[in-house]
């Protein structure tokens, strides 16, 4: 599905009724649960003067934080998924504190954003996600890119290549000294049983994807100086 329009029950300042299609170009309305996820489509009936129509190719799929639509004073129409659509509409409202309804708007735009972000939590570089169909806990790692060395001039670099296999053990420490850290600043975080284990297995299964990384690098170290021999 995509966002296709919006119906226009109010003139402005106000959130309207998101309109998304199928490929075959039917519309639909979205039904949503209390996190602001979609849990179904509807075949959408109104009418067709009250339809505006908008262009959004980003895909929504049932589970998916849904489609958020705004239209302020003075032509202002923001629309976007959800979680990124409503902070842009708290920023325009707070800008805007002199409408009539402010208050009002304000409070249901909070109310939105608490239903939005309500399944998410952010622990320094980790995002636990609530599953609203189990309540299972999902955990995302978010860890920074190791810098690359950007020193080596051009001419040294083609005269003296460095040696990869110790450049990329390199890398592979730092990877590991950031998962360490971030490990050690969840452990102050009261967390429960099941979240512990499942932070220990991957904390295991990057370890040993470092040191296959290096048994290969190693391996065709070992293969290339024969090959020269």
């Amino acid at each position: 599905m995509k966002l296709v329009g919006y119906i226009k029950d109010k003139k402005q300042n106000a959130f309207q009724v998101p309109v998304y299609s199928n490929a075959k170009g039917t519309r639909f309305f979205h039904t949503l649960d209390e996190r602001y996820n979609i849990t179904d489509f509807i075949e959408a009936t109104f009418e067709e003067k009250k339809f505006q129509r908008l262009y959004l190719s980003k895909k929504f799929e049932i589970a998916d934080k849904a489609a958020i639509i705004f239209l302020g004073s003075e032509g202002y129409l923001h629309y976007n998924v959800a979680p990124t659509a409503i902070e842009e509409i708290i920023h325009y409202l707070n800008d805007h504190n002199a409408i009539a309804n402010f208050d009002a708007l304000l409070d249901e735009a909070m109310l939105l954003k608490n239903r939005i972000f309500s399944d998410h939590f952010v622990v320094d570089n980790f995002v636990l996600k609530m599953d609203p169909n189990d309540e299972q806990i999902i955990l995302s790692f978010d860890f920074p890119s190791p810098k690359a060395n950007t020193n080596i001039g051009t001419n040294t670099a083609i005269e003296n290549p460095p040696k990869k296999p110790e450049v990329n053990t390199k890398i592979a420490q730092e990877n590991e000294a950031i998962f360490t850290k971030a490990i050690k600043q969840l452990n102050s975080v009261d967390m429960n049983f099941e979240l512990k284990l499942k932070l220990r297995a991957e904390e295991r299964r990057n370890k040993l994807k470092t040191f296959n990384y290096q048994f290969k690098l190693n391996q065709n170290s070992s293969k290339r100086k024969k090959t020269e021999e």
